[in-house]
Protein backbone atom coordinates (compact mmCIF):
# COMPACT_ATOMS: atom_id res chain seq x y z
CA UNK A 1 0.00 0.00 0.00
CA UNK A 2 2.97 1.98 0.82
CA UNK A 3 4.38 2.02 -2.71
CA UNK A 4 0.68 2.41 -4.49
CA UNK A 5 0.75 6.14 -2.40
CA UNK A 6 4.44 6.84 -3.90
CA UNK A 7 3.47 5.87 -6.99
CA UNK A 8 0.32 7.99 -7.03
CA UNK A 9 2.37 10.94 -6.22
CA UNK A 10 5.05 10.28 -9.23
CA UNK A 11 2.10 10.11 -11.20
CA UNK A 12 1.16 13.67 -10.41
CA UNK A 13 4.43 14.78 -10.09
CA UNK A 14 5.29 14.16 -13.80
CA UNK A 15 4.59 17.06 -15.04
CA UNK A 16 6.72 19.29 -12.82
CA UNK A 17 9.48 17.60 -13.66
CA UNK A 18 8.66 17.77 -16.94
CA UNK A 19 8.38 21.76 -16.47
CA UNK A 20 12.06 22.04 -15.06
CA UNK A 21 14.19 20.37 -17.81
CA UNK A 22 14.74 23.09 -19.66
CA UNK A 23 18.19 23.30 -19.81
CA UNK A 24 20.81 20.78 -21.58
CA UNK A 25 24.04 20.98 -19.13
CA UNK A 26 25.61 17.77 -17.54
CA UNK A 27 23.28 18.18 -14.55
CA UNK A 28 19.96 17.95 -16.47
CA UNK A 29 21.64 13.89 -18.29
CA UNK A 30 22.79 13.23 -14.95
CA UNK A 31 19.16 13.27 -13.69
CA UNK A 32 17.41 12.18 -16.24
CA UNK A 33 20.18 8.83 -15.66
CA UNK A 34 19.11 8.67 -11.73
CA UNK A 35 15.38 8.75 -13.33
CA UNK A 36 16.27 5.88 -15.24
CA UNK A 37 17.69 3.72 -12.57
CA UNK A 38 14.55 4.54 -10.36
CA UNK A 39 12.05 3.80 -12.71
CA UNK A 40 14.18 0.62 -13.52
CA UNK A 41 13.55 0.09 -9.79
CA UNK A 42 17.38 -0.22 -8.80
CA UNK A 43 16.42 1.98 -5.70
CA UNK A 44 19.62 1.92 -4.29
CA UNK A 45 21.91 3.02 -7.33
CA UNK A 46 19.18 6.07 -7.55
CA UNK A 47 19.47 6.86 -4.02
CA UNK A 48 23.17 7.51 -4.27
CA UNK A 49 22.79 9.73 -7.66
CA UNK A 50 19.87 12.03 -6.74
CA UNK A 51 21.62 12.38 -3.33
CA UNK A 52 24.99 13.42 -5.35
CA UNK A 53 23.29 15.97 -7.53
CA UNK A 54 21.26 17.45 -4.58
CA UNK A 55 24.38 18.06 -3.03
CA UNK A 56 26.00 19.65 -6.62
CA UNK A 57 25.19 23.28 -6.07
CA UNK A 58 23.98 24.05 -9.67
CA UNK A 59 21.59 26.89 -10.30
CA UNK A 60 18.80 25.07 -12.00
CA UNK A 61 15.07 24.42 -10.99
CA UNK A 62 15.93 20.57 -11.10
CA UNK A 63 17.76 20.58 -7.68
CA UNK A 64 14.63 19.72 -5.42
CA UNK A 65 13.11 17.24 -7.82
CA UNK A 66 16.78 15.38 -6.91
CA UNK A 67 16.24 15.87 -2.91
CA UNK A 68 12.61 14.73 -4.08
CA UNK A 69 13.54 11.71 -5.51
CA UNK A 70 16.61 10.68 -3.63
CA UNK A 71 13.60 10.47 -0.59
CA UNK A 72 11.24 8.12 -2.78
CA UNK A 73 14.60 6.16 -3.30
CA UNK A 74 14.97 5.71 0.17
CA UNK A 75 11.79 5.19 1.08
CA UNK A 76 11.62 2.10 -1.66
CA UNK A 77 14.52 0.73 0.81
CA UNK A 78 12.57 0.91 3.83
CA UNK A 79 14.97 3.47 5.07
CA UNK A 80 12.12 5.53 6.97
CA UNK A 81 14.83 8.04 8.82
CA UNK A 82 16.83 8.84 5.76
CA UNK A 83 13.84 9.73 3.83
CA UNK A 84 12.56 12.07 6.44
CA UNK A 85 15.34 14.12 6.62
CA UNK A 86 15.51 14.42 2.97
CA UNK A 87 12.35 15.74 2.61
CA UNK A 88 12.74 17.96 5.52
CA UNK A 89 16.13 19.17 4.22
CA UNK A 90 14.46 19.62 0.96
CA UNK A 91 11.54 21.83 2.73
CA UNK A 92 14.27 23.77 4.85
CA UNK A 93 16.50 24.51 1.61
CA UNK A 94 13.36 25.39 -0.72
CA UNK A 95 10.30 26.69 1.45
CA UNK A 96 8.60 27.91 -1.80
CA UNK A 97 8.88 24.74 -3.67
CA UNK A 98 5.41 24.17 -5.47
CA UNK A 99 5.80 20.31 -4.51
CA UNK A 100 5.32 21.11 -0.89
CA UNK A 101 1.77 19.36 -0.58
CA UNK A 102 3.87 16.14 -1.91
CA UNK A 103 6.09 16.09 0.34
CA UNK A 104 3.95 16.75 3.56
CA UNK A 105 2.12 13.72 1.99
CA UNK A 106 4.79 11.75 1.72
CA UNK A 107 5.92 12.79 5.29
CA UNK A 108 2.48 11.77 6.21
CA UNK A 109 2.55 8.22 5.13
CA UNK A 110 5.86 7.64 6.95
CA UNK A 111 4.55 8.81 10.37
CA UNK A 112 1.54 6.54 9.80
CA UNK A 113 3.71 3.52 8.79
CA UNK A 114 5.77 4.03 12.19
CA UNK A 115 2.39 4.33 13.71
CA UNK A 116 3.04 8.11 14.98
CA UNK A 117 -0.49 8.57 14.14
CA UNK A 118 -0.62 12.25 16.13
CA UNK A 119 2.23 13.15 13.54
CA UNK A 120 0.32 11.54 10.89
CA UNK A 121 -2.56 13.15 11.10
CA UNK A 122 -1.11 16.89 12.15
CA UNK A 123 1.06 16.57 9.29
CA UNK A 124 -2.28 15.34 6.92
CA UNK A 125 -3.32 18.90 8.44
CA UNK A 126 -0.98 21.20 6.85
CA UNK A 127 -1.69 20.11 3.17
CA UNK A 128 -4.20 22.41 1.68
CA UNK A 129 -7.52 21.39 1.34
CA UNK A 130 -7.38 21.96 -2.51
CA UNK A 131 -4.32 19.22 -3.09
CA UNK A 132 -4.44 15.29 -3.45
CA UNK A 133 -7.57 15.55 -1.45
CA UNK A 134 -9.19 12.39 -2.76
CA UNK A 135 -5.16 10.37 -2.34
CA UNK A 136 -5.19 12.09 1.44
CA UNK A 137 -8.88 11.12 2.34
CA UNK A 138 -7.93 7.25 1.31
CA UNK A 139 -4.42 7.30 3.00
CA UNK A 140 -6.01 8.22 6.18
CA UNK A 141 -8.99 5.77 6.00
CA UNK A 142 -6.37 2.94 4.96
CA UNK A 143 -4.41 3.42 8.28
CA UNK A 144 -7.14 4.29 10.67
CA UNK A 145 -8.14 1.11 9.98
CA UNK A 146 -5.24 -0.39 11.13
CA UNK A 147 -5.68 1.24 14.47
CA UNK A 148 -7.17 -1.84 16.49
CA UNK A 149 -7.03 0.08 20.11
CA UNK A 150 -10.63 1.83 20.45
CA UNK A 151 -8.84 3.63 23.56
CA UNK A 152 -6.45 5.12 20.50
CA UNK A 153 -9.00 5.88 18.31
CA UNK A 154 -10.94 7.68 21.50
CA UNK A 155 -7.48 10.01 21.87
CA UNK A 156 -6.97 10.61 18.47
CA UNK A 157 -10.46 11.39 17.82
CA UNK A 158 -10.60 14.14 20.18
CA UNK A 159 -6.93 15.30 19.32
CA UNK A 160 -8.14 15.39 16.33
CA UNK A 161 -12.31 16.52 16.29
CA UNK A 162 -12.48 17.75 12.65
CA UNK A 163 -11.24 14.29 11.19
CA UNK A 164 -14.20 12.22 9.68
CA UNK A 165 -12.69 9.39 9.50
CA UNK A 166 -11.61 8.97 12.76
CA UNK A 167 -15.01 10.35 14.06
CA UNK A 168 -16.50 7.86 11.96
CA UNK A 169 -14.50 4.88 13.64
CA UNK A 170 -15.47 6.41 16.98
CA UNK A 171 -19.27 5.76 16.21
CA UNK A 172 -18.62 2.41 14.44
CA UNK A 173 -17.13 1.20 17.92
CA UNK A 174 -19.72 2.78 20.21
CA UNK A 175 -22.37 1.10 17.91
CA UNK A 176 -20.69 -2.34 18.61
CA UNK A 177 -20.51 -1.12 22.36
CA UNK A 178 -23.87 -0.77 22.59
CA UNK A 179 -24.94 -3.32 20.61
CA UNK A 180 -25.76 -6.15 24.12
CA UNK A 181 -26.74 -3.63 26.59
CA UNK A 182 -29.04 -5.40 28.53
CA UNK A 183 -28.70 -9.25 27.26
CA UNK A 184 -25.49 -10.43 29.04
CA UNK A 185 -28.14 -11.96 32.14
CA UNK A 186 -30.05 -13.79 29.07
CA UNK A 187 -26.64 -14.99 27.65
CA UNK A 188 -25.12 -16.25 30.67
CA UNK A 189 -28.44 -17.66 31.80
CA UNK A 190 -29.50 -19.86 29.62
CA UNK A 191 -27.91 -22.89 30.82
CA UNK A 192 -26.87 -23.88 27.58
CA UNK A 193 -23.91 -22.46 25.48
CA UNK A 194 -23.58 -21.21 21.62
CA UNK A 195 -20.69 -21.43 19.52
CA UNK A 196 -20.45 -19.27 16.42
CA UNK A 197 -18.18 -20.24 13.35
CA UNK A 198 -17.62 -17.15 11.43
CA UNK A 199 -15.84 -18.29 8.10
CA UNK A 200 -15.80 -17.78 4.57
CA UNK A 201 -18.04 -20.82 3.04
CA UNK A 202 -19.38 -19.05 0.32
CA UNK A 203 -22.64 -20.81 0.56
CA UNK A 204 -23.79 -19.07 -3.05
CA UNK A 205 -20.71 -20.86 -4.36
CA UNK A 206 -21.72 -24.62 -3.17
CA UNK A 207 -22.98 -26.91 -5.79
CA UNK A 208 -22.44 -30.42 -7.02
CA UNK A 209 -20.49 -29.46 -10.43
CA UNK A 210 -18.69 -26.33 -7.74
CA UNK A 211 -15.68 -27.06 -6.50
CA UNK A 212 -15.31 -25.92 -3.00
CA UNK A 213 -12.78 -23.17 -2.20
CA UNK A 214 -13.42 -23.13 0.98
CA UNK A 215 -13.48 -26.67 2.28
CA UNK A 216 -11.40 -26.00 5.14
CA UNK A 217 -14.43 -23.53 6.56
CA UNK A 218 -16.94 -26.80 5.99
CA UNK A 219 -14.53 -29.27 8.17
CA UNK A 220 -14.24 -26.88 10.93
CA UNK A 221 -18.04 -26.65 11.18
CA UNK A 222 -18.65 -30.45 10.84
CA UNK A 223 -15.73 -31.59 13.54
CA UNK A 224 -17.62 -28.99 15.59
CA UNK A 225 -20.43 -30.66 15.18
CA UNK A 226 -19.62 -34.38 16.36
CA UNK A 227 -17.92 -32.19 19.06
CA UNK A 228 -21.52 -31.47 20.16
CA UNK A 229 -22.56 -35.28 20.42
CA UNK A 230 -19.41 -36.10 22.60
CA UNK A 231 -19.78 -33.11 25.02
CA UNK A 232 -23.64 -34.02 25.28
CA UNK A 233 -22.51 -37.01 26.73
CA UNK A 234 -19.89 -35.83 28.81
CA UNK A 235 -23.09 -33.64 30.43
CA UNK A 236 -22.25 -30.03 28.45
CA UNK A 237 -24.77 -28.67 25.81
CA UNK A 238 -23.70 -26.63 22.99
CA UNK A 239 -24.93 -25.36 19.96
CA UNK A 240 -22.70 -24.77 17.13
CA UNK A 241 -23.69 -21.80 14.24
CA UNK A 242 -22.10 -21.18 11.11
CA UNK A 243 -21.29 -17.61 9.72
CA UNK A 244 -20.77 -17.31 6.23
CA UNK A 245 -18.52 -14.63 6.51
CA UNK A 246 -15.91 -12.74 4.55
CA UNK A 247 -14.53 -9.40 4.40
CA UNK A 248 -16.98 -7.28 4.71
CA UNK A 249 -17.50 -5.27 7.68
CA UNK A 250 -20.55 -4.08 7.26
CA UNK A 251 -22.20 -7.81 7.59
CA UNK A 252 -20.08 -7.95 10.53
CA UNK A 253 -21.77 -5.17 11.54
CA UNK A 254 -25.04 -5.75 11.30
CA UNK A 255 -24.60 -9.53 12.93
CA UNK A 256 -22.95 -8.05 15.84
CA UNK A 257 -26.26 -6.12 16.19
CA UNK A 258 -28.49 -9.69 15.90
CA UNK A 259 -29.97 -10.11 18.87
CA UNK A 260 -29.72 -14.10 18.29
CA UNK A 261 -26.08 -13.50 17.55
CA UNK A 262 -25.88 -11.68 20.62
CA UNK A 263 -26.68 -15.11 22.44
CA UNK A 264 -23.47 -16.53 21.40
CA UNK A 265 -20.31 -17.15 24.04
CA UNK A 266 -17.77 -18.45 21.86
CA UNK A 267 -16.46 -16.81 18.60
CA UNK A 268 -14.17 -18.82 15.97
CA UNK A 269 -13.12 -16.59 13.98
CA UNK A 270 -13.50 -14.33 11.82
CA UNK A 271 -10.40 -15.15 9.71
CA UNK A 272 -10.12 -12.00 7.52
CA UNK A 273 -8.48 -8.71 9.45
CA UNK A 274 -11.70 -5.89 8.97
CA UNK A 275 -14.28 -8.78 10.16
CA UNK A 276 -12.16 -9.28 13.06
CA UNK A 277 -11.39 -6.39 13.89
CA UNK A 278 -14.98 -5.81 14.35
CA UNK A 279 -15.69 -8.91 16.40
CA UNK A 280 -12.94 -8.73 18.77
CA UNK A 281 -13.84 -5.01 19.98
CA UNK A 282 -17.57 -7.12 20.22
CA UNK A 283 -16.04 -9.97 21.93
CA UNK A 284 -13.96 -7.76 24.44
CA UNK A 285 -16.57 -5.05 25.43
CA UNK A 286 -19.13 -8.04 26.18
CA UNK A 287 -16.28 -10.54 27.86
CA UNK A 288 -17.27 -12.98 25.19
CA UNK A 289 -14.09 -15.30 24.15
CA UNK A 290 -12.82 -15.31 20.40
CA UNK A 291 -10.73 -17.88 18.80
CA UNK A 292 -8.82 -17.57 15.39
CA UNK A 293 -8.51 -20.98 14.26
CA UNK A 294 -5.76 -20.67 11.74
CA UNK A 295 -3.69 -17.74 12.08
CA UNK A 296 -0.81 -17.74 13.76
CA UNK A 297 -0.26 -14.03 13.83
CA UNK A 298 0.84 -12.95 17.33
CA UNK A 299 -0.41 -9.39 17.15
CA UNK A 300 -3.97 -10.23 17.09
CA UNK A 301 -3.87 -10.72 20.80
CA UNK A 302 -2.17 -7.57 21.71
CA UNK A 303 -5.57 -5.75 22.96
CA UNK A 304 -7.70 -7.84 23.80
CA UNK A 305 -7.66 -9.78 26.81
CA UNK A 306 -10.16 -12.49 25.51
CA UNK A 307 -8.52 -13.40 21.94
CA UNK A 308 -6.72 -17.05 21.31
CA UNK A 309 -4.75 -18.44 18.80
CA UNK A 310 -6.23 -22.12 18.25
CA UNK A 311 -2.83 -22.45 16.62
CA UNK A 312 0.59 -21.43 18.11
CA UNK A 313 1.87 -18.29 17.08
CA UNK A 314 5.20 -18.22 14.81
CA UNK A 315 6.99 -16.63 17.65
CA UNK A 316 5.70 -19.20 20.28
CA UNK A 317 6.75 -21.51 17.25
CA UNK A 318 10.09 -20.63 17.53
CA UNK A 319 10.40 -20.91 21.33
CA UNK A 320 9.56 -23.95 21.09
CA UNK A 321 11.80 -25.28 18.66
CA UNK A 322 14.72 -23.57 21.48
CA UNK A 323 12.75 -25.33 23.89
CA UNK A 324 13.40 -28.74 21.88
CA UNK A 325 17.08 -28.13 20.82
CA UNK A 326 18.20 -27.45 24.41
CA UNK A 327 17.12 -31.23 25.06
CA UNK A 328 19.33 -32.54 22.30
CA UNK A 329 22.49 -33.56 22.39
CA UNK A 330 24.15 -31.34 19.27
CA UNK A 331 27.58 -30.96 19.44
CA UNK A 332 28.59 -27.30 20.19
CA UNK A 333 26.67 -24.12 20.98
CA UNK A 334 26.25 -22.05 17.88
CA UNK A 335 24.16 -22.32 15.06
CA UNK A 336 23.04 -20.88 11.76
CA UNK A 337 19.81 -19.38 11.06
CA UNK A 338 17.94 -18.82 7.45
CA UNK A 339 14.74 -17.49 6.94
CA UNK A 340 12.45 -17.24 3.55
CA UNK A 341 10.24 -13.79 2.43
CA UNK A 342 7.30 -14.13 4.26
CA UNK A 343 6.67 -12.06 6.91
CA UNK A 344 6.11 -15.16 9.27
CA UNK A 345 9.41 -16.64 8.46
CA UNK A 346 11.80 -13.47 9.56
CA UNK A 347 9.26 -13.28 12.69
CA UNK A 348 10.09 -17.09 13.53
CA UNK A 349 13.87 -16.75 12.87
CA UNK A 350 14.31 -13.42 14.44
CA UNK A 351 12.69 -15.05 17.59
CA UNK A 352 14.70 -17.90 17.07
CA UNK A 353 17.83 -16.00 17.62
CA UNK A 354 16.82 -13.84 20.27
CA UNK A 355 16.46 -17.22 22.63
CA UNK A 356 18.89 -19.13 21.68
CA UNK A 357 21.39 -16.23 22.36
CA UNK A 358 19.51 -16.07 25.43
CA UNK A 359 20.66 -19.62 26.34
CA UNK A 360 24.38 -19.13 25.67
CA UNK A 361 24.85 -20.02 21.28
CA UNK A 362 26.58 -18.14 18.91
CA UNK A 363 24.81 -17.19 15.70
CA UNK A 364 27.64 -17.75 13.22
CA UNK A 365 24.79 -17.25 10.03
CA UNK A 366 21.64 -15.18 9.71
CA UNK A 367 21.01 -15.00 6.67
CA UNK A 368 17.45 -14.35 4.12
CA UNK A 369 17.65 -17.11 1.43
CA UNK A 370 15.78 -17.85 -1.75
CA UNK A 371 14.35 -21.59 -1.74
CA UNK A 372 17.01 -22.72 -4.48
CA UNK A 373 19.95 -25.06 -3.71
CA UNK A 374 22.35 -22.55 -5.27
CA UNK A 375 21.51 -19.19 -2.70
CA UNK A 376 21.48 -21.87 0.38
CA UNK A 377 24.80 -23.01 -0.71
CA UNK A 378 26.31 -19.62 -0.94
CA UNK A 379 25.16 -19.13 2.49
CA UNK A 380 25.94 -22.17 4.46
CA UNK A 381 28.36 -21.46 7.23
CA UNK A 382 32.13 -23.08 6.41
CA UNK A 383 32.77 -23.98 9.78
CA UNK A 384 30.74 -27.29 11.75
CA UNK A 385 27.89 -25.65 13.92
CA UNK A 386 25.62 -27.83 15.98
CA UNK A 387 22.59 -27.60 14.05
CA UNK A 388 20.92 -25.13 11.21
CA UNK A 389 17.48 -24.20 11.34
CA UNK A 390 14.97 -22.64 8.81
CA UNK A 391 12.13 -20.99 8.75
CA UNK A 392 9.98 -20.79 5.41
CA UNK A 393 6.80 -21.42 4.27
CA UNK A 394 8.52 -22.48 0.94
CA UNK A 395 7.57 -25.96 -0.32
CA UNK A 396 10.45 -26.14 -2.03
CA UNK A 397 13.33 -24.98 0.41
CA UNK A 398 13.35 -28.07 2.30
CA UNK A 399 14.67 -30.46 -0.49
CA UNK A 400 17.10 -27.10 -1.64
CA UNK A 401 18.38 -26.70 1.54
CA UNK A 402 19.10 -30.86 1.63
CA UNK A 403 20.53 -30.92 -1.65
CA UNK A 404 23.22 -27.70 -0.38
CA UNK A 405 23.89 -29.51 2.81
CA UNK A 406 24.70 -33.02 0.29
CA UNK A 407 26.55 -30.68 -1.99
CA UNK A 408 28.64 -29.38 1.19
CA UNK A 409 29.30 -32.60 2.89
CA UNK A 410 27.63 -30.94 6.08
CA UNK A 411 25.83 -33.54 8.46
CA UNK A 412 25.04 -30.76 11.12
CA UNK A 413 20.82 -31.77 12.11
CA UNK A 414 18.40 -29.81 10.66
CA UNK A 415 15.09 -27.82 12.13
CA UNK A 416 12.82 -26.35 10.03
CA UNK A 417 9.08 -26.07 9.54
CA UNK A 418 6.63 -28.80 8.03
CA UNK A 419 5.52 -26.34 5.37
CA UNK A 420 9.49 -26.74 3.80
CA UNK A 421 8.56 -30.40 2.61
CA UNK A 422 6.73 -31.49 -0.16
CA UNK A 423 6.42 -35.61 1.48
CA UNK A 424 6.34 -36.55 -2.21
CA UNK A 425 9.92 -35.84 -2.60
CA UNK A 426 11.06 -37.35 0.19
CA UNK A 427 13.42 -40.76 0.21
CA UNK A 428 15.40 -42.59 2.28
CA UNK A 429 18.29 -42.00 0.16
CA UNK A 430 17.65 -38.31 -0.18
CA UNK A 431 17.67 -37.86 3.78
CA UNK A 432 20.24 -40.73 4.51
CA UNK A 433 21.95 -40.44 7.69
CA UNK A 434 20.34 -36.84 8.47
CA UNK A 435 18.70 -35.68 11.57
CA UNK A 436 15.69 -33.70 10.58
CA UNK A 437 12.95 -32.03 12.92
CA UNK A 438 9.99 -30.09 11.73
CA UNK A 439 8.10 -27.90 13.52
CA UNK A 440 4.31 -29.29 12.63
CA UNK A 441 1.43 -27.50 14.10
CA UNK A 442 -1.09 -29.38 11.75
CA UNK A 443 0.67 -32.80 13.00
CA UNK A 444 -1.74 -35.68 12.83
CA UNK A 445 -0.74 -38.97 14.46
CA UNK A 446 -2.21 -41.91 12.76
CA UNK A 447 -0.91 -44.48 15.63
CA UNK A 448 -2.97 -42.09 18.19
CA UNK A 449 -6.57 -44.19 19.34
CA UNK A 450 -8.55 -41.07 19.44
CA UNK A 451 -7.72 -40.62 15.49
CA UNK A 452 -8.49 -43.82 14.49
CA UNK A 453 -12.27 -43.23 16.57
CA UNK A 454 -12.62 -39.84 14.90
CA UNK A 455 -11.51 -41.24 11.16
CA UNK A 456 -14.54 -43.82 11.32
CA UNK A 457 -16.86 -42.12 13.05
CA UNK A 458 -16.39 -38.62 11.00
CA UNK A 459 -16.65 -41.40 7.70
CA UNK A 460 -19.87 -42.82 8.81
CA UNK A 461 -21.50 -39.53 9.13
CA UNK A 462 -20.56 -37.65 6.35
CA UNK A 463 -18.99 -40.15 3.67
CA UNK A 464 -14.87 -39.10 3.43
CA UNK A 465 -11.78 -39.25 5.19
CA UNK A 466 -11.79 -36.19 7.51
CA UNK A 467 -9.29 -33.91 6.75
CA UNK A 468 -6.86 -31.90 9.31
CA UNK A 469 -9.17 -28.97 9.67
CA UNK A 470 -12.21 -31.53 10.88
CA UNK A 471 -9.90 -32.83 13.37
CA UNK A 472 -8.85 -29.31 14.57
CA UNK A 473 -12.94 -28.22 14.35
CA UNK A 474 -13.52 -31.00 16.48
CA UNK A 475 -10.81 -31.07 18.92
CA UNK A 476 -11.59 -26.88 19.50
CA UNK A 477 -15.12 -27.52 20.16
CA UNK A 478 -14.49 -29.97 22.70
CA UNK A 479 -11.83 -27.95 24.56
CA UNK A 480 -13.73 -24.84 25.01
CA UNK A 481 -17.20 -26.65 25.78
CA UNK A 482 -15.43 -28.87 28.40
CA UNK A 483 -13.82 -25.41 29.88
CA UNK A 484 -17.58 -23.68 29.29
CA UNK A 485 -18.72 -26.64 31.38
CA UNK A 486 -16.51 -26.84 34.18
CA UNK A 487 -15.81 -23.00 34.52
CA UNK A 488 -19.00 -21.55 33.35
CA UNK A 489 -18.39 -17.82 32.39
CA UNK A 490 -15.15 -17.22 34.25
CA UNK A 491 -13.02 -18.09 31.55
CA UNK A 492 -9.57 -17.14 32.81
CA UNK A 493 -9.72 -18.90 35.68
CA UNK A 494 -10.55 -21.91 33.75
CA UNK A 495 -7.99 -21.69 31.63
CA UNK A 496 -5.17 -21.13 34.10
CA UNK A 497 -6.24 -24.41 36.23
CA UNK A 498 -3.39 -27.00 35.30
CA UNK A 499 -6.27 -29.56 35.47
CA UNK A 500 -8.22 -27.85 32.43
CA UNK A 501 -5.26 -29.84 30.27
CA UNK A 502 -5.74 -32.98 31.51
CA UNK A 503 -8.21 -34.47 28.94
CA UNK A 504 -7.16 -35.96 25.40
CA UNK A 505 -8.01 -34.75 22.09
CA UNK A 506 -7.08 -36.73 18.14
CA UNK A 507 -4.28 -33.82 18.16
CA UNK A 508 -2.11 -32.60 20.67
CA UNK A 509 -4.47 -30.47 22.18
CA UNK A 510 -4.40 -26.82 23.93
CA UNK A 511 -2.22 -24.90 26.56
CA UNK A 512 -3.63 -21.53 27.41
CA UNK A 513 -2.45 -21.57 30.62
CA UNK A 514 -1.14 -17.72 31.44
CA UNK A 515 -1.43 -17.48 28.10
CA UNK A 516 -3.27 -16.33 25.34
CA UNK A 517 -0.96 -18.06 22.60
CA UNK A 518 -1.22 -22.09 22.27
CA UNK A 519 1.34 -23.65 23.81
CA UNK A 520 0.83 -26.68 22.13
CA UNK A 521 3.47 -26.92 18.68
CA UNK A 522 4.32 -30.86 17.55
CA UNK A 523 8.06 -31.36 16.83
CA UNK A 524 8.09 -34.21 14.54
CA UNK A 525 10.61 -36.22 12.64
CA UNK A 526 10.77 -38.74 9.72
CA UNK A 527 10.82 -42.18 10.27
CA UNK A 528 9.62 -44.66 7.36
CA UNK A 529 8.42 -42.68 4.99
CA UNK A 530 6.21 -41.18 7.63
CA UNK A 531 6.70 -38.10 10.32
CA UNK A 532 6.43 -38.59 14.20
CA UNK A 533 6.91 -37.08 16.79
CA UNK A 534 10.04 -36.66 18.05
CA UNK A 535 11.35 -36.86 21.47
Amino acid sequence: MLNRFIWILIILFTFQVGKAQNTVSEYEQAYKKALELYKNHEYEKAKIAFTHLANNHVATSLVPNTFYFAALSAIQLKEFTGAKATLKNLIAAFPSWAGKADINFLLSVLAFEEKKYIEGFAIAQKIPSDSLQNELTEMKIFYTRRIDSPKLIQELSKKFPNETVLSDKVEQNLTINATSAGVTKSRTSKGYFNFALLVPIEIKNIGIDRVRKNQYALDLYQGMKLAKAQLLKEGVTVNCFVYDMANEPDEMLELVNNRSFQMMDLLVGPLYTETNKIASVYSETNQIPIVNPMSNNQKILEDYNLSFLAQPSASMQAMKAVEFVSRQAFMGRDAAIYYSDATNDSVTAEVYRKQMEKIGYDIVKFEKIKSTAEDIMAKLPEKRVSHIFMATSEKKAGLSMITALNKKEIMAPLITTAEAFNSYNLSNGTLAGREIYCINPEFIDNDKPEVDSFRKEYLAKYGVIPSYYAFHGYDLALFWGRLFGKNGYDIRKGLDKPATYNYSYTLLGFNYFKSQDNQICPITTLQNYKFVLAK
